[in-house]
């Protein structure tokens, strides 16, 4: 059984800014890509996360050209994020940028953010 967005709309991509590599904002509403995190470029935990956030962000709004499909979940995160995912020319963004190494699958929890921040500050 296929699962249906609870909002889907389709925007011109030159309509959304690029906050960092799963965060966009359109129209004042910020979107928190569902699937994937990308490295942190505010608040980075070491230079090789901003150089590689920087990487995520700049491929995200290559995607971002030309219609993008919102699809809303209906549920927003604890900072009242809207949580979508956004479906490109090119395909689903989150799964191009996990794929190409941008970004990983994101998993909630203390030991998922610990596993994160070594994987983007290896060693």
């Amino acid at each position: 059984m296929a699962c249906t967005p609870a909002i889907a709309e389709t925007v011109d991509g030159a309509l959304i800014r690029v906050i960092d590599g799963d965060t966009v904002e359109l129209a004042g509403e910020r979107i928190r890509l569902i699937e994937p995190d990308a490295p942190e470029i505010s608040k980075p935990r070491c230079n090789t996360e901003l150089a590689k956030g920087l990487l995520a962000s700049g491929r995200l709004r290559q995607l971002l050209k030309g219609a993008v499909r919102i699809e809303r979940s209906g549920r927003t995160d604890r900072y009242r994020r809207t949580l979508a995912s956004l479906v490109s020319l090119e395909g689903n963004v989150a799964d191009i940028l996990i794929r190409e190494g941008l970004a990983i699958p994101y998993k909630p929890g203390l030991e998922a953010y610990q596993q994160r921040a070594a994987h983007w500050c290896p060693g």
